[in-house]
């Protein structure tokens, strides 16, 4: 099984490397970690205040090569609406079109 490593680079270029990685089948279930992270440091952000698109994860393998980004819009949005998990345990995520500032394809 492949391993990955989650390393978090904020909007100042500083990094913040994992080190020991996590062995996953493939890079989409390295995505979907990478999304739940991210969702678990913009809810800390909500919470205790803070710029929100302030740092990114990026996925590389154990030749470093970064394989795949995630920041904060992946985890908020998909095809400009606000996205909804299916692990959301309250129901409550919102529903409304909101624009995250990217051109998204016509669906």
């Amino acid at each position: 099984m492949p391993r990955y490593f989650f390393h978090v680079r904020d909007d100042d270029g500083d990094v913040s490397r994992d080190l020991e990685g996590q062995d996953l089948p493939d890079l989409s279930a390295a995505r979907a970690e990478a999304v739940n992270a991210n969702r678990e440091m913009l809810g800390e952000r909500i919470l205790h205040g803070g710029p929100l698109n302030r740092h990114r994860i990026e996925i590389s393998d154990a030749s470093g090569q970064v394989l795949e980004k995630v920041d904060v819009s992946d985890v908020l949005f998909t095809g400009g609406h606000l996205r909804g998990f299916s692990d959301d345990v309250t129901k409550s995520a919102p529903t409304a079109r909101i624009s995250s500032g990217k051109k998204s394809a016509p669906e």
